[in-house]
């Protein structure tokens, strides 16, 4: 496994203006005053800063779409075509490198036939993915003089049919070579007697047999919406019941006032977003709930650090600056948001000065409370998109989260974290040159800031980069970062994996990080002690409590059942410590009643979402329930 030098030595690898910083480890949870400190500690530091004009602008309002700006767009193109190469060629590199092979199974010619089969894929994959404006752009990068036929046709082909027959007649039309490709096919026209035809037809077979492409994207989220809005409506039915009636029969020690090192709450769900990473298409609506005051003096009393989340609460923000005016013992107050907020530096300083003095405004003899303020900032939040006629534009702007970085250094009340998902690029320093990250850089040198780097922390484990899965590391999980002007405002950058949940089971192999290591580990009974799922409490508006690692497992209504049950459930529940500690008993519970184990395994994407899938079903979660307490 790498060691660390490996990040002091990527720190100086090239970049103008940057210098090797100390490695170095930040704290899970770092108080203001601590990260001051960090700060001056620092004896060499690194700095970013853009030196170049031009970069992206602030789009002011958002209830009326611009008209698409020059500048913007000559901004935007770059970062679209580079996204786009990497992932076409990462998509193809897997195909040839193995997986069409495996896809094709036990097919009569699945050996000779998955490279043009690879390019079949990317055919259809580039329609989808990438707009006719910029797929002769794209594709320029690989137009060797050994590939050019290819991307002509990757290009100009106007279906399947015709993609096949252009690779059959070049091939048959080319001087024989030592070109393997070549070989293969012409080894494949043998065992269809010479006839291309009925070559042309086995391909067309086989690749309709394969049942890829067969729905659009948005027929793909609607079938996904659809499963989760099924499963949703089982939450505490008839099943569900019966499981918390066993859980509340079994017998239970008076306890203290139990106390959580945080606890959730989600005034709503919803987004108005469509990323592709999201693991909700279909989120329960949330109406007419009761008043929350009795599940905030609750969560008051048990925790001194909360979150608010639920999507994107721009829309719930009088419940966030409620709580922390009645909620006098919690000391953080965090709150997830995708930062849409933030169309100007006025409507950035509007937001965030509210919650400023809602800390102000709380009597000085309570807790002393902070904002954690955690805006989703990632490749896929500020993924870049191509409208209809092929203009480009940010999901969320870049230039939004460039605004509430400057408005957000102003209020000491408020510690601004970056919410990131791990890509290749976390593999090093690369992470603040490109990418998502890269941009923002530049977008705050635009506006004459520079960045100086204060520390990294590396994942406790390494992980294979999702460009080349043979390459091992740590990865970048944490930073923290000061804007030049402002020494003492640090800001921290987290990031994590991305589980194959919901629209995230659709994102390709390259473009995200994975625990499928972890999972093996646990698979072999290697997992270390508290790497299990987190359990800790989540209350929704509607009076659902769940767990944070698994919303879809409840322990009841609080305006029904009452705190104390709920806390003895969790407790006493079997189901919640076996998936606290990756039980693998319900891997054998879950075959007792389903037939699809191994498909489940095969294509999670770490524990965490293995043990999600296999309890997300009311019926199984009962089932698992019962066996466990036999085995009490």
């Amino acid at each position: 496994m790498p060691n660390l030098s490996g990040y002091r030595h990527a720190l100086g690898g090239g970049f103008p203006g940057l210098r090797a910083a100390h490695s170095c480890c930040l704290p899970r949870r770092v108080s203001r005053r601590r990260l001051a400190g960090y700060h001056t500690r620092m004896s060499n530091s690194f700095h970013v800063q853009a030196t170049q004009p031009g970069g992206l602008q602030a789009v002011v309002g958002t209830a009326v779409t611009p008209a698409p700006r020059p500048e913007v767009q000559a901004a935007l193109e770059p970062e679209y075509l580079a996204n786009r190469r990497q992932r076409f060629k990462t998509l193809v590199n897997r195909l040839t490198g193995g997986e069409m092979r495996r896809l094709l199974d036990v097919h009569p010619d699945a050996e000779l036939i998955a490279f043009p089969l690879s390019y079949l894929y990317a055919f259809h994959w580039l329609r989808d993915a990438v707009h006719p404006r910029y797929r002769g752009e794209v594709l320029a990068k690989f137009r060797n003089p050994s590939r050019a036929f290819l991307m002509d046709l990757l290009e100009q082909a106007e279906d399947a049919a015709g993609f096949l027959r252009g690779y059959l007649e070049h091939w048959l039309q080319a001087a024989p070579g030592a070109v393997q490709q070549q070989r293969e096919l012409m080894e494949t026209l043998d065992r269809h007697g010479g006839d291309s035809e009925r070559l042309l037809q086995t391909l067309l077979d086989a690749w309709q047999g394969l049942q890829l492409f067969r729905r659009t994207e948005k027929e793909a989220y609607r079938d996904l919406g659809r499963e989760e809005r099924e499963r949703y409506a089982g939450m505490l039915g008839p099943q569900d019941r019966e499981r918390l009636a066993l859980v509340d029969a079994l017998p239970d020690l008076p306890v203290e006032a139990p106390r959580f090192a945080k606890l959730g709450i989600i005034p709503a769900m919803g987004c108005p977003q469509n990323c592709r990473h999201c693991m909700f298409i279909w989120r329960p609506p949330m109406r007419n709930t009761p008043d929350p005051q009795q599940l905030m003096a609750l969560v008051d009393r048990c925790t001194d650090s909360v979150l608010f989340t639920g999507g994107d609460l721009t829309r719930h923000l009088d419940a966030y600056y409620r709580a922390i005016g009645c909620m006098s013992r919690v000391r953080t107050f965090a709150i997830l948001l995708n930062g849409d907020f933030a169309s100007d530096p006025q409507a950035t300083d509007a937001t965030l000065k509210a919650m400023a003095e809602a800390i102000r405004g709380r009597p000085a003899s309570w807790a002393q409370a902070q904002v954690l303020l955690q805006i989703s900032f990632d490749e896929f939040h500020q993924e870049i998109l191509a409208d209809q006629e092929g203009w480009l534009r940010e999901r969320i702007p870049v230039a939004k989260i460039a605004n509430i970085v400057e408005c957000a250094v102003r209020y000491p009340q408020i510690q601004l974290c970056l919410l990131h998902k791990q890509n290749a690029l976390n593999f090093s320093m690369d992470l603040f040159r490109r990418g998502v990250v890269g941009r923002l850089v530049r977008e705050l040198g635009r506006r004459g800031h520079q960045l100086q780097i204060l520390g990294t922390a590396p994942s406790p484990r390494a992980k294979r980069n999702p460009l080349d899965p043979q390459q091992i590391g740590l990865v970048l999980k944490e930073a923290s970062f000061v804007l030049a002007h402002h020494p003492d405002r640090p800001i921290l950058l987290t990031s994590s994996t991305i589980d194959a949940y919901g629209r995230a089971t659709l994102l390709e192999a390259g473009e995200a990080v994975n625990e499928r290591d972890q999972l093996q580990q646990v698979l072999r009974q290697e997992v270390s002690p508290g790497e299990g799922f987190d359990t800790d409490l989540m209350f929704w508006f509607n009076g659902w409590a769940t767990l944070f690692s698994a919303v879809h497992i409840c322990l009841g209504d609080l305006y029904q059942d009452g705190a104390e049950t709920i806390f003895a459930r969790r407790r006493k529940d079997p189901l919640v410590r076996a998936l606290a500690g990756f039980d693998r008993r319900l891997l054998a519970l879950y075959a007792e009643v389903r037939n699809d184990l191994n498909a489940r395994i095969r294509l999670a994407t770490s524990p965490h979402q293995l043990f999600h899938s296999i309890t997300e079903d009311a019926q199984v979660r009962l089932h698992m329930t019962r066996r466990l307490l036999v085995d009490v």
